[in-house]
């Protein structure tokens, strides 16, 4: 990580999302921007990471022991996330979806990060099996979080409700290159006139669900 020029790839990703964030608020259009995005940093990450990484990272399907702090999202992200959803969900399981989404929002509306931990409410993307529900399409921040030990996670989560701390071993580069992949997409956005302010993923995403299905938009 010591030599990775972090300043470069902030200008590189700017330059390599700006073109696709014209009218991004078409399905194909924020498809194409985050497809590209996410395919490049993926890439970027896998080269970088070694075999000894790949094998301390205890991060697996069924653990989701962070999956119940706030995590911002940009609109780019939160339009993929609710394209996805509707490409994949039937119309029964997207309006049962959003109950459980509009509820989440109203218990954990105003919280900061630290009484999010502490009211225990997991992401409602998360299933029954304990397994992220868009994968595929979760945010960069969520990209940006890994763990050595799921013990660790566990005990830092609850020592952090009784105000102590834990430090949880993580992976650097994977870290620093989603946040930095995050903010290159949030500086493109600026190039645009465009609201780059994260917004919490559960009430980012919902607005857009709801105006899909208002608009009856073909994805």
């Amino acid at each position: 990580m010591d030599n990775f020029d972090f300043i470069a790839y902030h200008k590189q990703i700017r330059r390599m999302v700006k073109p696709h964030l014209v009218d991004f608020e078409r399905s194909s259009s924020a498809e194409a921007a985050m497809t590209s995005l996410l395919g490049r940093v993926e890439d970027d990450l896998e080269q970088r990471l070694t075999h000894e990484d790949r094998c301390r990272v205890a991060c697996r399907a069924g653990c989701g022991s962070c999956c119940r702090v706030n995590v911002a999202v940009l609109r780019p992200e939160a339009v993929n996330i609710a394209d996805y959803l509707r490409k994949t969900r039937s119309m029964s399981a997207l309006r049962e979806l959003k109950q459980r989404m509009k509820a989440l929002c109203v218990a954990i509306s105003g919280l900061d990060d630290d009484e999010r931990i502490a009211v225990r409410k997991n992401c409602v993307f998360l299933d029954e099996a304990g397994s992220c529900s868009i994968y595929p399409v979760r945010p960069l921040l969520c990209r940006s979080i890994t763990s050595t030990s799921a013990a660790d996670c566990r005990d830092a989560l609850a020592m952090h409700v009784f105000g102590e701390s834990k430090p949880v071993m993580m992976n650097l580069m994977q870290k620093n290159l989603m946040n930095v992949a995050f903010q290159g997409l949030a500086s493109a956005m600026e190039d645009h006139g465009l609201d780059a302010h994260g917004q919490e993923l559960t009430a980012a995403v919902l607005p857009v669900l709801v105006e899909r299905e208002a608009s009856k938009e073909l994805c």
